[in-house]
C-alpha cells in the first residue's frame, strides 16, 4: 500500500541513502528533521510514487544542503517518477540556495510527473556534472525557483548542461523564477509546451523555448487543507497545447497531494 511505509528521520541525517545499482525505491513515506529524504548513489534506480514532506533541515542552511531526492552517481540513469514532494526546508525560504526539491546532479536522468511544492530554493534543479536531463510533465509552485537548470562545481563538464528537453510542466507561483538557467549550459536544450505563470520572472533562459503558455493556471482545486486536484480544466490556455512526451501523458493526480498552502485569483501567498 503507497505510503504505508513510513520513514522518520530525526538529526541531520540522510533518511535513504542508496549506494546500489539497479534498486527500485516505491511508495514510502519520509520526513523529519534531516536533510535529505532520498540520497541515490547508484546508477539506473527508480525512484516512484514516494511522499517526501516536511523535512526541517535541522541545523539550518550549510554548505551540507538538503533535498528531498538527489542524485549524486557520476553515471546517473535514474528515474524520478509520480512523487510527491512538499515543505522541504520551506522555513528558510528566500534565505538559503542549498536545500532543493528535486536535485539532479548526474547525466541521463528523467524526471517526470512529480508534484513539488514548498521548497526552501528550487523544486527542480540540476548542478554539478547534470546534463541531458528530461524533466516533463510535473508540477512545481510555491517555491524560491520553479526549475532550475545549469551545472557548476565538482563535476562540471567542459561543455555545460546540454541536450535537456524539459516539455509540459506546470510552473506558477514560485517567488524569483519559473523556468531558469544558471551556471554552465551547453547547447540543445529544448522547452515544449511548458505553462509558466504568476513566478517573479517566467523564464530566463537561452535555450529553444516554444509553445509556452503564461496564462493563470486556473487548477480545478485547491484549498489549504487538502482535497486538491490539480488537473487544468477544459477550454483554458494549457489544453491542447501539449507535446507527446517521452515519457508519460498528463500531470499526476494521485491519491496523495500537496496542501498547506494558498493560491488565490488575487495572487500568490507565501
Amino acid at each position: 500500500m503507497k505510503g504505508a511505509a513510513k520513514i522518520i528521520v530525526s538529526g541531520t541525517g540522510i533518511a535513504w541513502h542508496s549506494k546500489g545499482d539497479y534498486v527500485d525505491i516505491d511508495g514510502f513515506d519520509i520526513s523529519g528533521s534531516g536533510r535529505h529524504g532520498i540520497l541515490a548513489s547508484g546508477t539506473n534506480l527508480t525512484i516512484t510514487n514516494n511522499f517526501i514532506h516536511d523535512l526541517t533541515i535541522s541545523g539550518g542552511c550549510t554548505g551540507a544542503g538538503g533535498a528531498a531526492i538527489d542524485t549524486d552517481s557520476p553515471v546517473g540513469n535514474v528515474l524520478i517518477k509520480d512523487n510527491v514532494v512538499r515543505n522541504i526546508g520551506y522555513a528558510l525560504l528566500g534565505s538559503c540556495n542549498t536545500v532543493q526539491g528535486i536535485y539532479i546532479a548526474s547525466p541521463s536522468n528523467a524526471v517526470t510527473n512529480n508534484i513539488v511544492s514548498r521548497v526552501a530554493a528550487v523544486g527542480i534543479t540540476q548542478w554539478h556534472g547534470a546534463t541531458g536531463s528530461t524533466i516533463v510533465n510535473n508540477t512545481v509552485f510555491h517555491s524560491k525557483i520553479g526549475i532550475l537548470l545549469g551545472q557548476g562545481d565538482a563535476g562540471t563538464t567542459t561543455t555545460g548542461s546540454e541536450n535537456n528537453y524539459v516539455a509540459n510542466n506546470v510552473v506558477f507561483c514560485n517567488k524569483t523564477y519559473g523556468i531558469v538557467e544558471g551556471g554552465k549550459m551547453g547547447t540543445n536544450n529544448r522547452y515544449a509546451d511548458n505553462h509558466v505563470a504568476r513566478s517573479g520572472t517566467n523564464w530566463s533562459v537561452k535555450g529553444n523555448v516554444n509553445g509556452a503558455v503564461s496564462a493563470d493556471p486556473h487548477l480545478m482545486k485547491h484549498q489549504v487543507q487538502g482535497a486538491e486536484d490539480y488537473h487544468v480544466p477544459v477550454a483554458l490556455p494549457a489544453i491542447g497545447r501539449n507535446t507527446p512526451s517521452r515519457i508519460s501523458t498528463e500531470n499526476q493526480a494521485g491519491a496523495v497531494q500537496p496542501h498547506g498552502v494558498t493560491f488565490d485569483a488575487a495572487g500568490c501567498d507565501f
